[in-house]
């Protein structure tokens, strides 16, 4: 399935630093905006993991990722097909694409990573836009370590 779409009723997780949880818990629409150099954002499909309740699933993604990750940073949770039509209001083509991590060195195969391409560069207006766009369609952020 790599470079395929991911299935519209999926959810995926993107890491959120500390800096971009807003008081109150929301997240920062720069969570949402491309580096220099990036052609996706980086995210991990929780339905990969197929049989597990959420918690294993998220428990999974906290194993597999790649990511140096802050205690204090989050998982924001965005559905595929909610996102996609959102910010297709503003923005056509962008896509959820499955692009599974190999084995390498000392990390073990990622097969829930994924990254949502289309999206504009992230130092343009549009990119600002469409980052707060998507962080309107977060449903719920989660402890990026494990308690």
């Amino acid at each position: 399935m790599t470079g395929d779409d991911l299935p519209g009723d999926s959810h995926v997780v993107h890491y959120v630093k500390p800096t971009w949880i807003l008081e109150g818990g929301n997240v920062d629409g720069s969570a949402f905006r491309l580096r220099a150099g990036e052609s996706g954002l980086s995210v991990h499909w929780l339905e990969c993991f197929e049989g597990l309740v959420k918690s294993r699933q998220l428990d999974e993604v906290r194993r597999r990722s790649r990511l140096k990750r802050s205690r204090r940073g989050r998982f924001a949770e965005l559905h595929v097909d909610r996102t996609k039509h959102y910010v297709g209001e503003q923005l056509d083509g962008v896509r959820f694409v499955h692009k599974p991590s190999d084995a390498e060195d000392d990390y073990e195969a990622d097969p829930s990573h994924s990254e949502i391409t289309g999206l504009p560069p992230g130092d343009s207006p549009m990119g600002a836009l469409i980052g707060d766009m998507i962080a309107e369609c977060v449903e719920d952020t989660y402890p990026t370590l494990s308690s």
